[in-house]
């Protein structure tokens, strides 16, 4: 969507602007009459490739009369913006995200020229503490606008939500992520986690690059009470899974690099290589920056990521940002970890009861194993 404010002596002159600019497709979201010594008048207008027609404004057609419209409803930007995300659901996920950066640059814009989103008070108080929780601008409006009551909130989002883990299965878990977000100790915790439902589990480490941690993975495995095996290389990976035929679950530990680096993610694309079947988690830092944990997902996208992993939220703000990155990644979450203790400080939780940490900011706490198993 484009949106541009066109000024000219008179209502006419305006929307001929409008006309030659973005098309006889625009809409008119508003009309204002400037007086002073020279007189003059601004029009607020957009443009929706994918969907000009439908939205709530003032078609171009009709208005070559020169007469500013009659007052109709208010405009309602987030339906626009639910509009365009079904349109584009063919577009790449890169294209959609860049499409979404020049909308929300589009109001930052707005509202530095002096204009405010305008929604009748029970929905500013809905979008008002939905802002509070750090969801991002163009959702909290979605949000508000198709709630009612602020109970409403939690099923809207635990909708664009999907959590919980499934402990019967027999699978091996592959753990990546950047830098620094904890990926041996979320694995030691999901082991401790495994042992205490009297499961089979085993940990493989490929981090033989950051100094001291194979000697931290190896006191979690001894503590654990559960083989570990070391591996330089994608072939060791193999051999170290075949010398755990027994294991209910195996975690395997990578790397933290830089996810720009092409050599890093082609090591990771070589442990794909190998044909095993793999659940691969993305562990996001939930401190990190809404900026960062979106390029992060720029880079991992292109690998085969089945599942998100929210780490660190005890030193995160709040909430909020989580739901702002799945409803970019859309994918499922398989835990939250909040702390260093192993294997307590981790969380699996429901899509509604992370949709309620969401909206609350409560205090976590670790849901109790019955409410999580399946």
């Amino acid at each position: 969507m484009k949106i541009k404010r066109f000024e000219a002596a008179g209502f006419r002159e305006a929307l001929a602007l409008v006309k030659k600019e973005l098309g006889e497709e625009a809409v008119i979201l508003s009309s204002e009459e400037i007086p002073g010594r020279s007189p003059r008048v601004e029009v607020l207008a957009a443009l929706d490739p994918d969907g000009a027609a439908d939205a709530k404004g003032f078609r171009m057609e009709g208005l070559e009369s020169g007469e500013p419209p009659e007052p109709k409803d208010r405009v309602s930007l987030s339906e626009t913006l639910c509009r365009y995300r079904k349109t584009g659901e063919d577009l790449s996920l890169r294209t959609l995200v860049e499409e979404v950066k020049r909308l929300r640059e589009d109001l930052d814009h707005l509202k530095g020229r002096g204009y405010r989103l305008r929604l009748p008070e029970n929905k500013q108080r809905l979008y008002d503490a939905l802002k509070e929780q750090a969801i991002q601008e163009d959702l909290a409006l979605e949000l508000s606008e198709q709630a009612e009551r602020p109970q409403d909130l939690v099923p809207l989002l635990a909708r664009d939500i999907r959590g919980g883990w499934n402990w019967s299965e027999r699978k091996i878990i592959l753990l990546i992520g950047p830098t620094g977000v904890g990926k041996t100790t979320t694995a030691a915790k999901l082991c401790g986690q495994a042992v205490k439902r009297r499961k089979k589990a085993g940990l493989i480490s490929l981090d033989t690059f950051r100094i001291g941690a194979i000697e931290q993975i190896r006191i979690y495995a001894n503590l654990l009470g559960v083989p570990l095996v070391i591996a330089a290389s994608a072939e060791e990976v193999r051999r170290g899974i075949e010398r755990m035929p027994d294991r209910d679950l195996i975690f395997i530990d990578t790397t933290g690099r830089n996810p720009r680096d092409p050599a890093y993610l082609r090591d990771l694309q070589a442990v794909f290589a190998l044909g095993i079947p793999l659940e691969t988690h993305l562990l996001i830092g939930g401190n990190l920056s809404a900026s960062f944990m979106a390029e992060a997902w720029s880079h991992y996208r292109e690998l085969p990521v089945d599942r998100i992993g929210f780490t660190k939220m005890d030193e995160a703000g709040g909430f909020g940002p989580l739901y702002n990155f799945l409803r970019l990644a859309r994918m499922p979450v398989a835990y939250v970890t909040h702390g260093q203790q192993v294997p307590n400080d981790i969380a699996f939780y429901s899509g509604e009861e992370l949709a309620e940490r969401i909206l609350n900011r409560e205090t976590i706490q670790v849901v109790p194993a019955e409410s999580t198993m399946h």
